[in-house]
């Protein structure tokens, strides 16, 4: 066999090696864990603060949210991992942004006001989506969302 075709050959078992690098050490930790073993070992590691299950429970949030229109859990999570200084949750919590600002969030008052809350935060990005937000809302929805946001 020539060289290329031996290359070739070892592509298929090296394909799956990063999902080995990847499974091998969570296992490690689930052996370790004083978590509950099947579904619920990721919520139980969330609750405890790892980043990578953290991440793994807020981007189920988001993808449920996307569906039932309630980010209220996507957000908290997404903020949690930026306060723990997670690049994962920044991208997370500007993904929950971009679907607050398209008015994807079932109460445009409470999305309102979480965009006026990054706002002040520093995240001047959000001024555009918000403004999004604000022409799908009633006058008294934005006098609303100003008062809870203390504009």
């Amino acid at each position: 066999m020539t060289r290329s075709r031996t290359v070739l050959a070892t592509l298929p078992a090296l394909a799956i090696l990063p999902a080995l690098v990847l499974i091998s050490p969570v296992r490690a930790l689930a052996a370790d864990s004083d978590c509950p073993p099947g579904d619920q070992w990721v919520a139980c590691q969330a609750a405890k603060g790892d980043p990578a299950a953290m991440y793994a429970v807020g981007r189920q949030a988001y993808d449920k949210a996307r569906i039932s229109g309630d980010f209220t859990e996507a957000l908290d999570w997404s903020r949690k991992l930026v306060a723990a200084g997670e690049k994962n949750g920044e991208r997370l919590l500007k993904m929950v942004y971009i679907q607050l600002g398209w008015g994807a969030h079932h109460d445009y008052v409470q999305a309102y006001t979480w965009l006026s809350q990054g706002i002040k935060a520093g995240d001047d990005y959000l001024v555009p989506w918000r403004k999004m937000l604000a022409e799908k809302m009633t006058p008294e929805q934005i006098a609303q969302a100003k008062q809870r946001a203390g504009e």
